[in-house]
């Protein structure tokens, strides 16, 4: 079985200018996935645009190896197979937009100027399967294990025993190290109506502290240690917010959006926004039952 290939984004894209070449070299980031069978298929989602190489003919290029340099006069035809993405190219280097998910193959020859007898080189080709983008919402509500829907209930009830949970979806049969974006607030409600804001955790890519290295398909989010309780004898309001996820194959995929890698330079995906609501409501303190004296009429 192929395995897919997963390109590790840590690098920023060295853009040096060359009198050929686009680019200067094949930055160390990028692994051949033609012409080795271990890495035939390379794995991108769907939406977005992915850069490629392809390495020349070392006799006629012989200073591409060490200064990126392309010999004059060169053309790279690249092409796509079936119908759909789009392509920007440049020499040896393209970039190509993915509409729809599928399987398709990028396929590129080279060809020698007539100068130098017009030879074209055989096809390298390389497969491409285009998978869907990772979606995130709340685990269904499950009474007595799960909180999946908004919930009003006193502050004895069994109900906030149970946790708040987040359900991923991404590539199926591999390790998708996911990035979640969420916030957990807490508010205070006196008896008038005006609520009070104690509290805010904001995981949020645009900061860059989203949460990282979720590798299950479930992730529990905060819960407060002393669990679901009235503040100050008031209803007391804990509100859920997920708001966008990343994967390690939409990141990957992103490499032009974000080609440091940086923390905050992720775009999210499925950032339909969620929310669940839990409204804890303090136990009612009934008083003294109140009798005429027996003295009243004396």
């Amino acid at each position: 079985m192929k395995r897919e290939l997963t390109l590790k984004v840590v690098w920023s894209l060295a853009v040096v200018f060359t009198a050929n070449s686009l680019f200067a070299q094949i930055p160390a980031v990028f692994d051949p996935i033609s012409g080795n069978s271990a890495v035939a298929i390379d794995s991108v989602t769907v939406g977005t645009t992915t850069p490629y190489w392809v390495e020349p003919d070392s006799y006629y290029h012989p200073n591409f190896a060490s200064t990126g340099a392309l010999t004059a006069n060169f053309t790279w035809t690249w092409a796509v197979a079936p119908a759909g993405p789009t392509m920007s190219a440049t020499n040896n280097y393209v970039e190509i937009a993915w509409p729809a998910q599928g399987l398709f193959n990028v396929t590129v020859f080279e060809t020698a100027p007539a100068a130098m007898g017009g030879c074209s080189s055989a096809d390298t080709n390389a497969y491409v399967r285009v998978i869907a983008s990772p979606t995130v919402g709340f685990t269904a509500d499950n009474p007595g294990t799960i909180i999946g829907a908004n919930l009003n209930v006193c502050e004895s009830d069994t109900r906030l025993n149970d946790i708040v949970q987040a359900s991923i979806t991404t590539v199926a049969g591999a390790t998708p190290q996911v990035q979640l974006e969420y916030t957990y607030e807490v508010e205070t409600e006196d008896a008038g109506g005006t609520t009070t804001q104690q509290s805010i955790n904001e995981f949020l890519f645009t900061a860059g502290n989203q949460v990282t290295g979720i590798n299950t398909a479930t992730y529990n989010l905060m819960r407060p240690a002393g669990g679901y309780a009235v503040i100050g004898g008031e209803t007391t309001i804990y509100t859920y917010t997920i708001s966008g996820v990343t994967d390690r194959i939409s990141r990957k995929s992103d490499y032009l959006v974000n080609p440091t890698g940086a923390n905050t330079g992720w775009r999210p995906y499925d950032t339909t926004t969620e929310t669940i609501v839990i409204t804890v409501n303090p136990t009612p303190v009934t008083g003294p039952i109140y009798t005429i004296p027996n003295n009243w009429a004396n």
